[in-house]
């Protein structure tokens, strides 16, 4: 029997929630059972993992694991923790990078430094992404669809962004910040605050981020519509986080003036054509 700990769920009818949809699909004829008794996908070598960490010990290492699943390599960039996150990474198997805790933008900025591979795909260190999603959203990319794909929380559900006033408050900032970049690009997007994405690896460095904080996501957002790239969405269930707390206050009036700013940069963003490039 598993260890409940070594276990992250995305709620408790999981396993109802799973059997119910797969004999649906079963009956509907869209799949076969030798395709569930089939073996794993083999790690994508063309695939590198990010995941910024701080004070994460209790759940680190099980993402890390998890991510070896379906990537060759992790990087965890461990921004200047007090707990063994580091050590803990580092024996999951993840390549851990340190950095000055100057924020997450500035974490996944220092990682794709470090990224050998053609695509990256970013995961929370906290357990609410969870890594079943990954060729999902490489595979976009792969096929020359898309530029940079997000996973959606509006499509596929959270399990953090209901129930209470923090959450309502994080529900409705986010809906707000999606609809004026849909109004300003005219895209469709559902989310665009959430941190599980991938994207191509030459895109991302040439796309000169600045953010430092949580704000890097919806300036990733804003400088690949502006670049005239292609955004796609694919859903992804957003669980609740399996330990630890939110690195984001929103009691601290610097969250939302950085937001603001942030937004506004991005919405007054100059759009441009696309260099030709060639597939990686």
């Amino acid at each position: 029997m598993d260890d409940p700990s070594d276990i992250i769920r995305f709620g408790d009818g999981e396993r109802m929630f799973v059997i119910r949809r797969a004999r649906r699909m079963l009956r509907q004829g869209r799949v076969g059972a030798d395709q569930f008794l089939s073996s794993e996908e083999q790690p994508d070598a063309t695939v590198t993992a990010v995941i910024p960490a701080r004070n994460e010990e209790l759940t680190v290492g099980l993402v890390v694991r998890e991510c070896l699943n379906y990537v060759d390599k992790v990087i965890v960039v461990e921004g200047g923790s007090t707990d063994r996150t580091a050590a803990i990474a580092t024996a999951a198997g993840a390549q851990v990078i340190r950095d000055e805790g100057l924020g997450k933008g500035a974490a996944l900025r220092l990682a794709v430094s470090h990224v050998t591979t053609p695509i990256c795909v970013f995961v929370d260190a906290d357990g609410s992404h969870d890594p079943i999603d990954i060729p999902m959203l490489a595979t976009p990319i792969k096929t020359g669809a898309a530029d940079h794909v997000t996973g959606s929380r509006l499509l596929g559900g959270s399990d953090e962004l209901h129930g209470g006033g923090d959450e309502f408050l994080r529900l409705a900032g986010s809906a707000f910040i999606t609809y004026l970049i849909n109004w300003r690009y005219g895209t469709r997007l559902s989310d665009s605050q959430n941190g599980f994405r991938a994207i191509r690896t030459s895109v991302f460095r040439d796309l000169h981020l600045r953010s430092r904080h949580t704000t890097i996501e919806m300036e990733m957002i804003t400088a690949t519509l502006a670049a005239g790239l292609v955004i796609s969405e694919v859903p992804t269930h957003e669980r609740r986080r399996a330990a630890g707390y939110s690195k984001i206050s929103l009691a601290n009036p610097g969250i939302w003036l950085a937001y603001g700013w942030h937004l506004l940069i991005g919405l007054c963003r100059q759009r441009t054509l696309p260099a030709p490039r060639t597939h990686e």
